[in-house]
């Protein structure tokens, strides 16, 4: 039976969340290979010790040291075939900025934005110089995070100071963008049989109006509703706007985007991840697809990894 490693944990805030998904990965594969779990950085040694027993790896990640291509850059670096994305989307992704930069350029609207940063000397001085050009109300957030941490919308000039505060707690650089109102939707894209492919939308109906944090993972979570029930042409507009963010990245095998959609029926882009959560959302969506995660992560395991010209 082929042997797989999965990589999971992590440094950054969303570390127990990527166990769930590592958790979810290694309940799928389970009788259709062998699989052994490193948790990160603590296990690193032992991975490396035993890197020859494995055919590949599979990353299981979310957020900064592991969804932005650092672990992907080792895997390289040690000639391990992986899965997901490779070193340069992942990268990408995390940048909201340059996500934002490659995918309005690719067609889809986003929200105007801009990008401070952390000065070495000394944290930004929160005066009338740092306001920013958008109009309010706008988001603040940090510009390489991810669950929607130290993410805030801020109505005025004087919520700014605390909720730029809150976005340098989870990253140097701070990305603040217009507010879009409008309902919020996530759209997962699979590769199947090698082809970039949408899956059913999903909407996310939050009890505040806000995806936030404690809507994701709180006591009372946001709704998720999966396929969204909504218009035919509209769903397949959301699928459209899904698959030009995967391949504007050039994300592989998986991905999931978010996007709101406004009052007058526009899409606007918000982010796109590139290992999104494994244990609800994804699974959900392709499950609706009427396809198997499962099979899905194997097919992915014979083209990258058993395949690969290495092994």
């Amino acid at each position: 039976m082929t042997n797989i490693a999965i990589l999971t944990g992590g440094t950054s805030s969303e570390r127990d969340i990527a166990i769930a998904s590592s958790k979810n990965v290694a309940r799928v594969l389970d009788g259709r290979y062998a699989t052994t779990t490193f948790d990160f950085p603590s296990e690193i040694d032992a991975f490396l010790a035993h890197r020859h027993e494995f055919s590949g790896a599979i990353p299981v990640f979310h957020g900064k040291g592991g969804e932005d291509g650092t672990v992907q850059g080792f895997l390289e670096t040690l000639g391990i075939p992986y899965l997901f994305s490779e070193v340069a989307a992942h990268a990408i992704a995390m940048d909201k900025d340059l996500a934002k930069r490659i995918v309005s350029s690719a067609g889809v609207k986003t929200a105007p934005w801009e990008v401070y940063a952390k000065r070495l000397d000394r944290v930004i001085q929160h005066t009338v110089e740092f306001l920013p050009t958008v109009a309010f109300p706008c988001v603040v957030k940090p510009l390489d995070g991810g669950s929607t941490q130290g993410v805030s919308v801020v109505r005025d000039r004087a919520g700014l100071d605390a909720a730029v505060d809150a976005a340098l707690r989870f990253s140097s650089r701070v990305l603040v963008e217009s507010f879009v109102a409008g309902d919020e939707f996530t759209v997962a894209v699979a590769d199947v049989d090698g082809v970039a492919t949408a899956m059913p939308v999903i909407q996310i109906k939050s009890p505040t109006g806000i995806y936030d944090y404690d809507a994701k993972y709180g006591p009372t979570p946001a709704e998720k509703l999966c396929p969204a029930p909504i218009p035919d042409d509209l769903a397949r507009r959301l699928q459209a706007a899904a698959l030009t963010a995967h391949r504007a990245i050039g994300a592989r095998h998986l991905s999931r985007t978010d996007l709101i959609v406004d009052s007058a029926g526009e899409i606007w882009f918000l982010e796109i991840n590139t290992i999104p959560g494994l244990s609800v959302l994804f699974p959900r969506a392709v499950a609706a697809s009427g396809r198997d995660f499962g099979d899905l992560l194997a097919s992915w395991i014979e083209s990258t990894i058993t395949n690969d010209p290495r092994h």
